[in-house]
């Protein structure tokens, strides 16, 4: 202990004007401690009307960058809004359609949705069916009209069958003639066979049958997609959570009524609002776990309840104070910022603690209340001061980097440590002088011997620094195996539904919820556009809407003109047509057949040889059955032909105003969406799919791409920001102690804690990841924080220096509260805060050990 009590060697330039603000504080504490719970209600309220959450990850991007200047572009062109995905699977493509149907009934009634597509509509498009058509096959139906232009003026003649053998004679040779007379043999045998006009056109009937209503299904039909927006802005996070509530109950009815049907939703809107719910709900459980943990580590540290109480009200001070600078600052919180309460209330605390042990430590040495906060003031106070300079410095210097989410995260964070430096330096002294400033206050000793424990490596200084040497190089042999994750859904909470719809939706068909855009400003510049995509290996399937509009030349109107002017005098139906008589039609035969010339020959003579044995009545029949099949088949061709041959071209506004509006810009641009072959997710699969587009189309943009370039900006942001603040810690340093080799001993701690934290997650196989990578400055300044108050400890002693109770005490609990404000955040179910809270005290453990251990031992040894 005398040690501890030695007169200070070193004076900090911060002493006396601390010494003095206290004194200050002490003439009025009570005064002091009601303005500052007035000034905390009124952050509160302002937070509360004027603070906004954005919970999109756009926010987190810098507007000005390249990449993120394309992305702005399509939204100006296209909107902001993206689709909901619902996926429907069943055992049948029937079960899923009802179930579709059903779901998409239900989910229209709410004015929440709008743009809902279970189906596409080309209906509109069958009157303009031969626009689809080749040249080649137009030709084909041009003569077929003309053939069969006198049944327009109501003259039949031409189907009877004597006339159709006259007309198969007379046109010999020609293999649509053997091809006619073959298919008459087989119609006069069989009333089953179809008459030629449909053979000839079949493929009409089969574009006929592609205008119709055609549900978006996947996987043989047996699966369904509905995809709809939601009519609210993304900013307002409230709306979105009720609308999305209300499309989870809409579906889970749907549920009931379809039991056999599974359901799931997805889209970048619900994994964004799951993603940031589960956020909220983790960092609240986390910050009330890590406030009830950090009270219980007060009362073990200091054996009492009382005092660490106020440390913890002055903590939630300060905690008001910063809701209050952030809405002013900057207004919103984002996916990243939200856990700045739990990063206070793990780093907010460390002040109340040093100033705390310190206080206890002169109070146990029998100075009263007033002196001992003064003593307290000049004596940690600069360490204070120093440490959450530091720290506020790593976390501020992040503004200095593009990504936006990080600085905004910097500039939340280091101005609420700044202000719980405050309320440590002011709150804190007159909360202890109004509490303890009358007689009879007992003063409780500390439970825990935290001096007395690292003292006792003093006694063995060579084998501390042999341990931590060699555990130093075996840990950071691990580093080679470090890796970074850039996958976001593995930030994800584990068996989300959201999540898992998309990972089920992207293995088990070539469509995602993640695919890139290129816009593009004519049909011609996007064909191109995608013929050169959909021969890179890396793309497995693009889609627009060009391609349903075909190309109409002047000669294809003109053709379907003349299709179309005489088909307008169709009569309703075909009148009785007379059969030649069974003699008569006989001796046609016989005389077409005596010379084999041709198959149409050979056919005449078999239709010959099954005429010949058939009855008067039987002929009459068969004929009668063939003509008028024939003709009601011819009649309903030409009023296919006619339904199909409207003169206009098809236009876009012939197609779905849902499908036209995800395609079909504000400006008339024209939209290209790219799928990636393999799992986009995958940080290099990403980079070949992103660099194939960029290939084909420089400007191409999409959350793939986008989060290709934010990632790797978030991740250059993070190794900026910690080379920034580094410096800005030096400077700080030297500032306060004015000599290089204190400074670096004060920084020690740091290296050595970043060094084993990168080994140890190297070998536990944590990888960093977008979430956890700030642990970067955070390292730098918890590990500063501890080597400041340490070093500020050996200059107040002038023999060899032990480290103080006060300090040991200080270092141990301000690190145990940090570990649990952090900690706490392995309890969350969203992967990236847990992999933060995991990662993150690891690194205080790795510091804490460097500090008290390993410091004290290099300090002992040091020469003054």
């Amino acid at each position: 202990m005398a040690a501890e009590r030695t007169p200070q060697s070193h004076a900090s330039l911060l002493a006396s004007p601390l010494a003095l603000l206290t004194r200050l504080v002490l003439k009025a504490p009570r005064a002091v401690i009601a303005v500052a719970i007035l000034l905390a209600g009124a952050c509160i309220v302002l937070a509360v009307g004027w603070m906004g959450f954005h919970t999109s990850r756009l926010d987190l991007l810098n507007a000005n960058s390249a990449f993120n200047r394309r992305w702005l572009v399509y939204l100006d062109e296209f909107g902001d809004q993206d689709d909901v995905v619902v996926v429907v699977d069943g055992p049948t493509e029937a079960a899923v359609v009802a179930a579709l149907e059903d779901l998409a009934e239900s989910v229209r009634q709410d004015n929440a949705f709008y743009s809902l597509m279970h189906q596409v509509n080309l209906s509109p498009l069958r009157s303009k069916a031969l626009h689809y058509l080749s040249p080649d096959q137009l030709q084909k139906v041009e003569a077929f009209v003309t053939e069969f232009d006198p049944i327009t003026k109501n003259d039949w003649s031409q189907l009877t069958l004597s006339r159709m053998l006259a007309d198969s004679q007379s046109a010999k040779g020609a293999s649509s003639d053997s091809n006619r007379m073959k298919s008459l043999v087989a119609i006069l045998g069989d009333a089953a066979a179809p008459p030629p006009p449909v053979a000839e056109f079949a493929e009409l009937v089969e574009l006929e049958a592609e205008f119709s209503n055609r549900h978006l299904l996947l996987n043989d039909g047996l699966r369904g997609l509905l995809l709809l927006r939601i009519a609210v802005p993304r900013t307002n996070s409230n709306a979105i959570r009720q609308a999305v509530d209300l499309l989870r109950d809409r579906v889970a009815r749907a549920q009931l009524q379809h039991l056999d049907i599974g359901f799931g939703i997805t889209g970048m809107p619900i994994l964004e609002h799951d993603e940031m719910l589960s956020s909220q709900q983790d960092t609240t459980k986390a910050s009330i776990l890590s406030l009830a943990g950090v009270a219980c580590v007060f009362v073990a540290g200091f054996g009492g309840l009382r005092r660490p109480m106020l440390a913890v009200a002055t903590l939630l001070i300060g905690i008001a104070w910063s809701f209050g600078y952030i809405t002013l600052a900057v207004g919103h919180l984002n996916i990243l910022s939200v856990a700045f309460g739990v990063i206070l209330i793990g780093l907010g605390i460390d002040f109340g603690i040093h100033y705390l042990a310190r206080y206890l430590q002169l109070r146990e040495a029998g100075i009263d209340t007033s002196e001992a906060l003064i003593d307290t003031a000049s004596s940690v106070g600069p360490g204070i001061v120093t440490g959450g300079l530091t720290t506020a410095l790593a976390f501020s210097t992040a503004a200095l980097t593009e990504f936006t989410g990080v600085a905004e995260l910097g500039v939340v964070a280091g101005g609420g440590i700044l202000l719980c430096v405050v309320a440590a330096l002011l709150v804190l002294p007159a909360l202890l002088s109004v509490s303890d400033g009358y007689e009879g206050v007992a003063i409780q000793r500390n439970t825990l011997p935290f001096g007395a424990i690292c003292r006792t490596t003093g006694r063995v200084p060579s084998v501390v620094l042999f341990l931590t040497f060699t555990a130093t190089v075996g840990l950071a042999f691990g580093i080679t195996k470090l890796r970074y994750d850039h996958n976001l859904l593995n930030l994800q909470p584990r068996n989300q539904e959201s999540v898992e719809v998309e990972r089920k939706l992207a293995a088990t068909s070539d469509r995602s919820v993640w695919f890139a855009v290129s816009m593009c400003q004519d049909r011609e510049e996007l064909m191109t556009r995608k013929e050169a995509l959909e021969a890179s290996p890396f793309v497995t399937a693009t889609e627009e809407i060009v391609s349903l509009l075909p190309e109409s030349s002047a000669n294809q109107r003109q053709r379907i003109q003349r299709i179309n002017e005489p088909l307008a005098l169709l009569p309703e139906e075909p009148p009785v047509l007379p059969v030649v008589p069974q003699t008569e039609l006989l001796q046609l035969l016989s005389e077409s057949s005596r010379e084999p010339a041709s198959s149409a020959d050979a056919s005449m003579r078999d239709l010959l040889q099954q005429l010949s044995g058939l009855s008067p009545q039987d002929y009459f029949q068969r004929v009668s059955r063939l003509q008028q099949s024939t003709a009601d088949t011819v009649l309903s061709t030409l009023r296919m032909l006619s339904a199909m041959s409207s003169l206009a071209p098809p236009t876009i506004e012939d197609l779905p105003g849902p499908l036209v509006h995800r395609y079909v810009g504000r400006r008339g641009q024209h939209l290209l969406r790219i799928y990636g072959r393999s799992d986009i997710w995958n940080m290099n699969s990403l980079r070949e799919f992103v660099r194939a587009i960029e290939e084909v189309d420089p400007l191409a943009t999409g959350h793939p791409i986008q989060t290709f370039y934010a990632s790797t900006q978030m991740q250059e942001s993070y190794i900026h920001a910690a080379v920034y603040s580094l410096l800005a810690v030096a400077i700080v340093l030297m500032l306060d102690f004015r000599n290089i080799a204190h400074s670096l001993l004060a920084m020690l701690p740091m290296g050595l804690g970043l060094v084993q934290l990168l080994g140890l997650l190297g070998w536990l196989n944590i990888p960093l990841n977008p979430a956890n990578m700030i642990v970067l400055p955070l390292i730098l300044g918890i590990g500063i924080d501890d080597g400041v108050h340490v070093v500020h400890d050996f200059l107040r002693q002038a023999n060899s220096y032990q480290i103080s109770s006060s300090t040991a005490t200080g270092v141990f609990l301000t690190s145990a509260t940090t570990m649990i404000g952090f900690g706490s955040m392995m309890i969350a179910s969203h992967a990236g805060l847990r992999s933060l809270g995991q990662v993150l005290t690891l690194g205080v453990f790795c510091c804490l050990v460097s500090s008290v251990l390993v410091l004290p031992v290099i300090l002992s040894r040091v020469r003054r």
